[in-house]
């Protein structure tokens, strides 16, 4: 039986990836009763952000993800989200059901679909979720998306920095405040999001930085400027067939002027495989057998090229492929990585949480010198974590892959620059979970939902995110609201906004004119060029009034024009990599990474990127290898 209690608060987000959808079920306290709190840690609470509380079996998965319903886009409501509704139910009181908001938040698997499929799909489960309304859903275009990769990475990031408990006790008189940056890499993208300790590269880079609102229960503001970037494409296991093709692509007959002796060669070694082990591979409808050499220096000398360090920024400090960012202060800015980073250390070399170069690098380079035979009889004994034969083959790319990413191309020191100071955090360390939550970038959705519930305070900033200003040019992004607006609350504050809009026109008019006709002969000779000119802009001012009531931020939130912005695929196998599940075709992917997020009630008539996408030397388009979409 359920025990209820008025004064909880219960959300829903469902994460729904390409290997399938995770449903996650939030309580928190009524925020209101939490200012009448007598009790010795009242400051505290009152000074913090809201309580989100998980039990460990508040979730539930259902495969396959929700892109597998594109060419039956009716049925995903009643056939995927809907059961996981249903699990839901079980754990919410009946009497919080209308009160409780659901996001369905999709990421890889449909970020690939065609845009008119992912409206049909998102236009389906929001016609489901209203018909009948049992739960809270005031806005499809803000509930139910698609969201990018930099989007989830800010969640990431704030639903680490949560669990940390960052944002307690906050201060907003202290402008220095502390936060672990957040690294993620899953099977198709790496991601980064941390918030300068700099206050002058802040400066510097303020309009690649995003700016993300918080609520303290009292109702202090929390401002945190963040940068986020994301890679398509560098993820584990998109990385590891850029490879494999780079190593066909440059072979001498493959990129001579003649066609009939390309792929002549089928027999490849690979250092990146142990010795004596083997794969195949299939490349633009060829195979080719793949043998491991197992050596450690030419692995990592190999992999260097795919992070394209040659290509250039448009500012410095450049990291890779094209991308730049605030210069990262080692000394003060510390990271947490979750996913591969944590996967292959632990899994494989048991050196998960607090990173060590020399450790890392010792155990890494044993493993992939060490002979198949050995490796086998290994994991017989348990060494392994009994990972399967397939990942344990790709156990030494990933490995040097990830030691690549961080010191070549996010450049951390690979000696500890606080090694002398031992109270000091680390400078990287890989987690699964945190206090025995597991990390989770839904916490950070529903964190933003509950903070922005907050009455408290003054609305003069409402809780959400602001993306950064390149973004919002380059892309069209749109603030992500932290709470849902009623169509009510929508039309109100437009409507407040535009008369205050045309009555400043209006007395701009008026004043003009008054120069213009009641002044003397000599103002109007001086101001006849004028004249016709304000005749000009009258006709123009006269045209646009109309538009006016539309042209706010509020109206376009109403219109669904702001939607809301780390590879979730965790649970096929009980390992739960993320870089072991089907990702899709590239190609489409990098295509879309860096497209406006897809709503419910979006056109699919979305603004060009003109971003760079994520790409190699190596033609990696057609690729059949069942094994790396694993």
């Amino acid at each position: 039986m359920l025990i209820e209690n008025t004064n909880d608060r219960f959300g829903i987000v469902i994460d729904a990836g390409s290997s399938g959808s995770r449903i996650h079920v939030f309580k928190w306290q009524d925020t209101e009763s939490l200012l009448h709190a007598t009790n010795q840690d009242s400051q505290s609470i009152l000074q913090s952000v809201p309580h989100i509380h998980q039990e460990k079996d508040w979730t539930f998965k259902l495969n396959p993800g929700l892109s597998s319903f594109e060419k039956k886009p009716q049925d995903a409501y009643k056939s995927h989200i809907k059961p996981l509704l249903d699990f839901a139910k079980n754990i919410i009181p009946e009497s919080h059901w209308s009160s409780c908001p659901v996001f369905i938040q999709a990421t890889a698997g449909m970020r690939l679909l065609p845009q008119d499929i992912q409206s049909s799909i998102l236009d389906g489960l929001c016609q489901g979720l209203k018909h009948p309304a049992e739960f809270l859903v005031e806005d499809c275009s803000a509930q139910i998306q698609v969201i990018d990769g930099e989007t989830e990475g800010l969640y990431g990031w704030l639903g680490l920095n949560y669990l940390y408990g960052h944002f307690n006790d906050y201060n907003p008189e202290v402008s220095d405040h502390f936060t672990f940056g957040f690294m993620d890499m899953g099977g198709a993208s790496t991601q980064i999001a941390f918030a300068p300790h700099d206050s002058g590269e802040i400066a510097r880079h303020r309009d690649d930085i995003a700016t993300i609102f918080l609520r303290s229960v009292n109702g202090d503001l929390q401002k945190w400027d963040v940068f986020v970037s994301t890679w398509l494409g560098f993820g584990a296991n998109q990385a590891r067939r850029r490879y494999l093709a780079q190593l066909i692509n440059t072979l001498p007959e493959n990129t001579n002027d003649y066609e009939n002796d390309d792929f002549s060669t089928r027999n490849l070694n690979d250092p990146c495989m142990p010795r004596g082990s083997s794969t195949d591979f299939e490349f633009k409808d060829t195979i080719f057998h793949i043998a491991g050499s197992g050596n450690y220096e030419q692995c990592t000398k190999s992999i260097y090229p795919l992070l394209l360090k040659n290509m250039p920024c448009d500012d410095e400090p450049c990291l890779f492929n094209g991308v730049h960012a605030p210069r990262i202060d080692f000394a003060n800015d510390k990271f947490i990585g979750t996913s591969e980073y944590w996967y292959t250390a632990n899994d494989v070399f048991k050196l998960g949480g607090e990173y060590n170069f020399d450790k890392f690098s010792k155990s890494l380079r044993e493993f992939c010198n060490s002979n198949w035979t050995q490796i086998l009889a290994n994991s017989d004994k348990g060494v392994y974590n009994s990972i399967p034969e397939n990942f344990l083959k790709d156990a030494c790319f990933k490995g040097n892959w990830v030691l690549n990413i961080l010191h070549e191309g996010f450049d951390m020191p690979r000696i500890d620059v606080d090694a002398e100071n031992v109270n000091d955090r680390p400078l990287f360390q890989s987690v699964e979970k945190v206090e025995e939550r597991e990390l989770s970038w839904t916490l950070g959705r529903i964190l933003l939902y509950a903070s922005g519930s907050i009455l408290a305070g003054n609305d003069d900033f409402m809780v959400g995110i602001a993306p950064s200003e390149r973004r919002t040019k380059l892309t069209g992004k749109k603030f992500i609201p932290g709470k849902l607006l009623e169509p009510d609350q929508l039309r109100k504050q437009s409507s407040s906004l535009s008369n205050k809009g045309f009555l400043m026109w209006f007395a701009i008019i008026c004043c003009i004119f008054y120069l213009i006709f009641h002044r003397s002969h000599i103002i109007r000779r001086r101001f006849s060029g004028l004249y016709n000119i304000t005749k000009d802009f009258k006709t123009g001012i006269r045209r646009r009034l109309k538009f006016l009531r539309r042209s706010d931020p509020f109206s376009r939130l109403e219109e669904g024009e702001l939607g809301t912005d780390v590879d979730s695929f965790k649970d096929v196998y009980r390992m739960k990599s993320s870089s072991m599940f089907d990702l899709g075709k590239s190609s489409a992917t990098m295509q879309r990474e860096h497209e406006p997020q897809r709503t419910a009630s979006q056109s699919a008539n979305l603004a060009p990127s003109n971003l760079r996408p994520a790409f190699s030397m190596a033609d990696f388009s057609k690729f059949k290898d069942s094994r790396l979409y694993d």
